[in-house]
């Protein structure tokens, strides 16, 4: 390739605070290479600071900036979908507003796409974060790339990555609600390769992925690319109902053959146990229930409220079709 196109994506949401260190690191960093033709692409998931103003004021100030404003909060996984249905460079690179993911990565990024991998994954050798931070991090690539992911995978979870072309288009075609972009990117398969690098801690601000963010995508990435929560209520609806049938017997033969026990608490227990079992498994069913609803629903993964590259605002929006 001869001075190949990278576009830099980025979704902020009430980032005002980190914006200037942002723009900063990565004119320094990335735009200022000649190597290859770096753009960036902010896309405001809905803010309700002067995010939004920040973006227009740099994209005025800069031709290599675009803005993309979300009539709403949608999620970061959603508004990284939002910026990839524009994208049309060879290679997409996803960075944080933070820069807790340092842009310098990015170069080693690009260094080895251009050896032939067409998916290059950021995995944090050190980070800054705090230990229950770090434990739910480690739990949750443990479960996902055992239950979850392709075998052979070199996935990483947090999203920092940069993708060939015809991965986007891959990604492109995948429309739906509940959605983990470094799981979709993974589940294409691919040529990937891994690039070791240090975690920082934030520029500014306070971040917005909590550890109940974290959970809730674990939990999505396991309902959305695993079969391995049906069968575990299945397991465990079998193995109570062993557990139950054991019971039954052995307090109908102690009612035949030998003195009865006085019976309430010991029923209330068995009752409550297995009631709880019961519910556990209704649930899981409506879980999956809901998802078939709102994929059958087919609405649109989000709304374009405005975009700096047109003269005028309008809505368009990220159609499931």
């Amino acid at each position: 390739m001869n001075r190949p196109r990278v576009q830099i994506l980025t979704p902020l949401y009430n980032e005002a605070r980190c914006f200037d260190t942002y723009v900063e690191a990565v004119e320094r960093v990335l735009l200022s290479r000649s190597e290859a033709e770096y753009r960036c692409l902010l896309v405001d998931d809905g803010s309700t600071d002067e995010t939004w103003e920040l973006i227009q004021q740099q994209c005025r100030a800069s031709p290599r900036f675009r803005g993309l404003r979300l009539s709403r909060n949608f999620g970061a996984h959603t508004a990284e979908t939002a910026g990839l249905d524009l994208c049309d460079a060879d290679a997409v690179a996803i960075l944080s507003a933070d820069l807790q993911d340092p842009p310098e990565t990015i170069l080693s990024f690009v260094e080895a796409w251009r050896q032939g991998a067409d998916v290059v994954f950021g995995r944090r050798r050190m980070r800054g974060d705090s230990y229950w931070r770090v434990l739910t991090s480690k739990i949750f690539e443990t479960l996902l790339r055992r239950f979850a992911m392709p075998k052979g995978s070199k996935f990483a979870t947090g999203g920092f990555l940069l993708m060939d072309r015809k991965v986007v288009e891959c990604v492109r075609q995948m429309r739906e609600a509940n959605r983990l972009i470094f799981g979709l990117v993974a589940w294409t398969g691919f040529r990937q390769a891994v690039v070791e690098y240090d975690r920082q801690r934030r520029a500014a601000g306070r971040s917005a992925w909590s550890v109940g963010r974290m959970v809730k995508s674990m939990y999505d990435g396991l309902i959305g690319f695993s079969g391995t929560i049906p069968r575990a209520v299945t397991i465990l609806g079998a193995f109570f109902s062993l557990i139950g049938f054991t019971a039954t017997l052995y307090f109908l033969l102690n009612a035949i053959f030998f003195n009865p026990l006085p019976g309430w608490s010991t029923i209330m227990v068995i009752l409550s146990l297995f009631f709880g079992i019961v519910f556990m498994i209704l649930g899981t069913i409506c879980e999956y229930l809901l998802r078939i609803y709102v994929e059958s629903t087919r609405r649109p993964l989000y709304f374009v409220a405005a975009d700096t590259a047109e003269d005028h605002l309008g809505l368009r929006n990220g159609r499931r079709d």
